[in-house]
């Protein structure tokens, strides 16, 4: 069982997260992780390092196990998955998902019907604001794609990894089927369209998102990404290839609950 995660001292003292956004937190505690180099971690170590305090630090790994994006072991050990590690050794955050995942497979070939960028979210259910962290991505040929990434600045950088559920077609494909959601006009109409097109953290892109289930949950997001014009243009046509993978996706989830409910 992975080690409790009651307030102590820790808790209490002052701390670098103070000011610090939800999403912040986050992505500066996977950061320490992260530079801290491969192996496992003591908890006590990574809240020091990050200086966050220990209820949000245990709540953003246990979040990264779930998603298999970091390993556990007793007592009060972390780590970056090795497959994880070992696939962006380029990454600031090493965050991906294995080569040979369906994830993987499948943004490939969103991204190869498209011929736009590709992406993959995750939700973050951690701390007072849910968001949403990239977890995959492709881009093939678009080399424009990663000159605006590379001139764009940090903020911008920074919420295309990781923003709110209410800040661009990424986040919102995940509220929109969220117990509790906001109501309005939006979250109707993307509950009934399937999918919903925003401005996405790049000046001039912009991005379509479609929700992923594991049976009647929504755990995350696949994101067409391109240029206005083309989004504008094409947006039924991205809409339907990128609802298309995640229609298989979500199958494969529920072939591999019926697996283990079978050998349970």
């Amino acid at each position: 069982m992975i080690d409790s995660g009651f307030l102590d001292a820790a808790d209490v003292v002052g701390s670098a997260d103070d000011g610090m956004t939800a999403h912040g937190r986050v992505f500066h505690v996977l950061q320490t992780l992260n530079s801290m180099g491969p192996g496992l971690h003591p908890l006590r170590r990574i809240i020091d390092e990050s200086n966050v305090t220990k209820s949000t630090v245990h709540r953003i790994l246990r979040a990264g196990v779930a998603a298999k994006h970091l390993i556990y072991r007793a007592p009060g050990r972390y780590g970056v998955a090795t497959d994880v590690a070992n696939h962006r050794p380029d990454a600031s955050v090493h965050l991906n998902l294995a080569h040979d995942s369906a994830l993987d497979r499948e943004t490939t070939v969103l991204q190869r019907q498209t011929a736009q960028v590709a992406m993959a979210f995750s939700a973050v259910m951690v701390d007072d604001t849910p968001g949403r962290l990239m977890v995959n991505h492709t881009y093939g040929r678009r080399s424009d794609f990663q000159a605006a990434f590379n001139h764009t600045d940090v903020d911008a950088k920074v919420a295309l990894r990781y923003s709110p559920l209410t800040d661009d077609a990424a986040g919102l494909a995940i509220l929109s089927h969220l117990d509790g959601a906001p109501r309005g006009h939006l979250m109707r109409e993307i509950r009934s369209e399937g999918y919903v097109m925003t401005e996405s953290p790049l000046p001039d892109w912009k991005m379509i998102g479609v929700p992923l289930w594991r049976g009647s949950t929504v755990y995350g997001s696949l994101v067409v990404m391109g240029l206005r014009p083309q989004m504008e243009r094409n947006r039924r046509e991205y809409a339907a290839a990128a609802l298309a993978c995640a229609a298989r996706l979500s199958a494969r989830c529920e072939l591999a609950s019926g697996a283990m409910r079978v050998s349970a």
